[in-house]
């Protein structure tokens, strides 16, 4: 099956109009890919919406790809072996389903067998050690061998974000900078792709935060708050980018007119306690609900909206783990309903989950990835015929 031809969106800034006017760097045609957190459910259902990205010609054609949290588990794991991979192996800009298994499936399943989270806590209480940088020491251990940041793909821009305690603004990591919009710009040497990940996924209190040290790094003001203070450039307190934006969209929907975003969060669930001991984490939670809502409910709009050059303000599909089958195109192969059901069910943990659960995961994420691209922007494109290899 050929690479389809995406459509761009409009050459007009619409709702980002005010804030990027000055110096816009938007492409229309750009495309943009987003991942959000959910612990290894998260990675293990973007790993199967990866799988189909690249089947129909997307994955390779990405220009900035984003993530949070356990997203950026999946992620680390592309960019680590992006350059492995022959993109124009199958077709032009299509991998070979074997060469993907091999460089991508193969590696981030078998890292989401590690169990990482309840170790990583305990530790994370000694007094004098960090979780966050427990965590980025697991990751080492099973996943990344300690590969530096500047050392993954620079072919295209992959973006690990955090959220830093000290300044309350987002912490966009990538091969060639470290930047806070309000805290600090970093031109790295010695961060490493774990300390990365790590700072993406570390959801506080257990597993974060990780300090950041930028001793010996390049680091200066932002250019646009030239007297923040100089404490915040020095080893900054970082914890899940998710608490600012848990699906990713931050760094690509000013830059991209085309956007993919996969959510695979879990909403707060119904309770009947009335403990005061659960009061707060429940109000914590219903507040990063009500964020995620709100970028969900921006971005379809922005599907929606058609501007004076009438094309729409983005093109591009967005999906979630909960998305009702009935309004996307279920056809062709797909997941049973018992491995959605799976999916949506699993715990937002760092643990090894049943064999069986992991793949149900994965299969979730590949089938809504192919059913909502199908319906809203690909109508034409071959349905599945069989499940991707997996492990």
């Amino acid at each position: 099956m050929p690479a389809h031809t995406i459509p761009p969106a409009s050459k007009e800034l619409g709702f980002f109009r005010s804030s990027e006017s000055r110096d816009s760097k938007y492409d229309p045609s750009a495309i943009g890919l987003a991942f959000s957190g959910g612990g290894y459910r998260a990675s293990l259902y973007h790993c199967g919406v990866v799988i189909r990205l690249n089947e129909l010609g997307i994955l390779a054609q990405a220009k900035r790809i984003a993530s949070v949290s356990g997203g950026s588990l999946t992620t680390g794991v592309l960019a680590m072996n992006w350059d492995k991979i022959d993109w124009n192996g199958k077709e032009d800009h299509i991998a070979h389903d074997d060469d993907i298994f091999e460089n991508f499936t193969k590696p981030l399943m078998l890292a989401t067998r590690e169990n990482i989270d309840v170790g990583t806590g305990i530790l994370g209480l000694i007094p004098g050690i960090s979780a966050g940088n427990q965590l980025a020491r697991s990751y080492d251990k099973h996943i990344f061998k300690f590969l530096k940041l500047r050392d993954i793909t620079d072919s295209r821009r992959f973006i690990f974000c955090a959220t830093n305690l000290q300044s309350g603004g987002l912490v966009r990591m990538t091969r060639d900078y470290i930047a806070d919009y309000k805290a600090f710009f970093c031109e790295h040497k010695n961060i490493k792709l774990s300390e990365a990940v790590a700072a993406s996924s570390g959801f506080p209190p257990v597993l974060a935060p990780i300090r950041l040290d930028l001793s010996g790094e390049t680091v200066e003001a932002p250019r646009h708050r030239p007297d923040a203070p100089a404490y915040l450039r020095k080893k900054p307190p970082l914890v899940d980018g998710g608490v600012y934006d848990n699906i990713g969209l931050e760094p690509i929907w000013k830059r991209c007119g085309v956007l993919f975003a996969s959510n695979a969060g879990s909403n707060l669930p119904l309770s009947d306690s009335q403990f005061r001991t659960t009061m707060m984490v429940r109000v914590i939670n219903a507040m990063l609900d009500v964020t995620v809502n709100w970028r969900e409910r921006s971005l379809v709009n922005m599907f929606r909206n058609q501007l004076a050059d009438g094309l729409k303000e983005r093109n591009g599909a967005f999906w979630t783990i909960t998305t009702d089958k009935n309004d996307v195109a279920w056809d062709g192969w797909k997941a049973s309903d018992a491995q959605l059901k799976t999916a949506r069910e699993m715990s937002t943990r760092l643990k090894n989950f049943p064999h069986d659960d992991q793949r149900a995961v994965v299969l979730a994420g590949y089938s809504m990835a192919d059913a909502t691209i199908r319906k809203y922007l690909l109508p034409d494109a071959t349905p599945p015929a069989g499940p991707p290899r997996l492990l």
